[in-house]
């Protein structure tokens, strides 16, 4: 019989929950017994009170866990510094993107230009077995993985007290560290295996960087989610007689240190995720992952396309500000040679491409020695990628982005 409302009325789950609502709020009955101990003088005493410890504190008993007890974060933390350090972590940007980025860094940029020699490479053709692997590699990163996670919430501006269904599908870490591992062992596959083995390739590692500029301590904390590094020192024969350079600007009102909260809990020195005595410790190109979920302004306003470019800047002058350090010491300014890094990074779709040279870590004012940043921004690996009408499609995919992917790996 289907169990109807009126069914459920006479049902004893019913009855019982509904006297248990009736006994749950009984109001406790005075029986006069309290009064009649008074008047004859007998002591007595609150139930609760007396259930009360009356004891004195006892001294804490440190009990061994699985992981140690984190430290109060107070004056007498080991870390605590009285000075203040403005920190720029991996899940944060700068408010004013790339601008900012440059005075910060005091680099400037060579826009839509790279390096002759990864052009050149980047002309090089594939094989046609090595495009399909991309593509079936995009598929299974955005249509094929059985991840199923709730999405992030879908508004409607017109309609903002609207609440859309739930989607569930992949997130965008997860397509990200698919797509980009799948892509790095399909370019180690068409290299010889001379050009691998000397590399090697690292997950999710940090990297930090401390500096001074003018007066002000800053950090920037940084992931690579993979680092690629070599045996060798990367170089590039870079022209820089005929390339316009975008200087440095200038953010008067507002100072380079905005939105960088300020902390006194930190370390004084860097730290390069690689150490010294490893024989392929040089980096040689950093992939970072722009996931919209976890990547946001500490104002939690949308991020804007010069952010992410800005993020690019801060991420790869982390990583070679903490491998110059460890080369020539934390106080080292002008550099005896320049360090080259190349820096990828992606949001599952678009594809930034960058080559920072770093001169200088003497960041302050914007006269001297520079830093020169080289990007190639925007470029789309596809333009969808989903199920029409119960079909996975893959829709005008660009083979040049791999094209640039392999180059960066060779040079």
């Amino acid at each position: 019989m289907k169990l109807s409302q009126v069914l459920h009325r006479q049902h004893i789950g019913f009855m019982f929950k509904k006297h248990w609502m009736v006994q749950g709020k009984r109001v406790p009955i005075d029986t006069g017994v309290e009064e009649s101990l008074r008047q004859k003088g007998i002591p007595f005493e609150d139930a609760l009170e007396f259930v009360k410890d009356k004891q004195e504190p006892k001294e804490r008993i440190e009990i061994v866990g699985p992981y140690e007890r984190p430290l109060p974060l107070d004056e007498n933390h080991p870390d605590f510094k009285e000075r203040p350090c403005y920190t720029l972590k991996n899940s944060n940007v700068l408010l004013e993107g790339i601008s900012q980025a440059q005075v910060l860094t005091k680099t400037i940029i060579a826009e839509d230009v790279l390096p002759h020699r990864i052009e050149e490479l980047a002309e090089v053709p594939a094989p046609k077995a090595i495009h399909r692997g991309v593509k079936q590699a995009i598929l299974n990163a955005n249509v094929f993985d059985c991840e199923q996670k709730k999405l992030p919430k879908k508004k409607d501006p017109a309609r903002p007290a609207y609440n859309f269904t739930r989607i569930l599908g992949i997130s965008d870490r997860r397509r990200n560290i698919n797509l980009t591992n799948k892509l790095l062992q399909l370019v180690e596959k068409s290299n010889d295996a001379e050009v691998t083995q000397n590399k090697y390739v690292l997950n999710d590692v940090e990297s930090l960087s401390v500096f001074d500029k003018e007066d002000d301590l800053i950090q920037f904390q940084e992931m690579s989610n993979i680092l690629v590094t070599s045996n060798k020192p990367l170089k590039h024969d870079l022209n820089e007689s005929d390339i316009p350079f975008i200087e440095i600007p200038d953010l008067y009102p507002v100072k380079h240190t905005v939105t960088l909260p300020p902390e006194h809990f930190y370390s004084e020195s860097s730290k390069y995720p690689v150490r010294s005595s490893i024989m392929k410790k040089h980096p040689h190109t950093t992939w970072l992952h722009f996931n919209s979920t976890e990547v946001n302004n500490i104002y939690e306003t949308p991020v804007t396309p010069t952010q992410i470019l800005g993020h690019s800047l801060t991420h790869a002058f982390t990583v070679a500000t903490a491998y110059a350090k460890q080369l020539y010491g934390e106080d080292v300014k002008d550099l005896p040679d320049p360090i080259h890094l190349n820096c990828i990074q992606t949001d599952g779709q678009r594809f930034h491409f960058g080559v920072l040279e770093l001169n200088t870590l003497n960041l302050d004012g914007t006269e001297g020695t520079k830093n020169v940043w080289y990007c190639k921004n925007d470029l789309k690996l596809y333009d969808s990628c989903r199920y029409l009408s119960a079909i996975p499609v893959l829709e005008n995919y660009n083979p040049k982005v791999y094209g640039y992917i392999n180059a960066f790996y060779n040079c």
